[in-house]
């Protein structure tokens, strides 16, 4: 059984860059597409075989991921997937636009429906870079992510708080795997909350992640200063 995934794009790492990796374990032999490549950004892809689409050929938009919602969905159906059974995309937004043939099976492991339409829509629109879109464009990158939506055969959601958004959105059922997780950042010794003095967020610092930023804001600026 020959597999293929598909990821957004690969120039940073976090916890959907975790689920690759586990699922890397589980299907060594498959490549993994994607629309933008950026190699210094993220080393954790080395050991993959990364085949990036025609987008990347433009090197300064590697990194500009925000620019890239108009042409996205044309980069991913620009793949040839014919020869795989399998294809495994994991996305929270375009990946999901792959095409594929009778026959194959693709299995959308969805982290979230893409947020900026959906579920974080009044957070982003505050954002200057979406108060520039025409609002019938915006309608129309919308409806068009809907109809993306249906090309998955089947949909895995990460939580059944993203299993309800699948069907409250894209009106598909689900089930949930949760992703894998990492134990030994784990006690066994259970410590009940009055006694904890402090909660440690890793995380990046973007509004949809909620991480209260005056709290954050000092650890952040010493890690910034410490070159790390």
């Amino acid at each position: 059984m020959k597999v293929a995934l598909v990821y957004d794009r690969v120039n940073k790492f976090g916890g959907a860059e975790r689920v690759l990796l586990a699922l890397h374990q589980i299907f060594p032999d498959a490549p993994l597409y994607t629309l933008v490549y950026d190699k210094k950004s993220a080393p954790w892809a080395d050991d993959f075989k990364v085949i990036p689409s025609f987008i990347n050929k433009v090197g300064f938009l590697r990194n500009k991921h925000e620019l890239l919602a108009p042409i996205a969905a044309l980069g991913f159906e620009s793949f040839d997937l014919r020869e795989y059974d399998v294809v495994i995309s994991i996305t929270s937004g375009d990946a999901k636009s792959v095409i594929t043939k009778p026959g194959q099976l693709h299995i959308c492991y969805c982290l979230t429906p893409t947020r900026y339409f959906w579920s974080g829509e009044g957070e982003y629109i505050k954002d200057i870079k979406f108060k520039i879109i025409p609002k019938w464009l915006h309608n129309y990158f919308r409806t068009t992510d809907l109809l993306i939506s249906k090309r998955p055969d089947k949909y895995i959601a990460i939580s059944n708080e993203v299993l309800d958004r699948i069907k409250k959105y894209y009106h598909r059922e689900s089930s949930v795997i949760y992703p894998s997780i990492d134990d030994k950042f784990y006690s066994k010794d259970y410590t009940s909350q009055k006694s904890r003095e402090y909660y440690l967020i890793v995380s990046r610092l973007i509004p949809y992640k909620k991480v209260p930023f005056k709290e954050s804001c000092w650890f952040y600026c010493e890690i910034c200063r410490g070159g790390r």
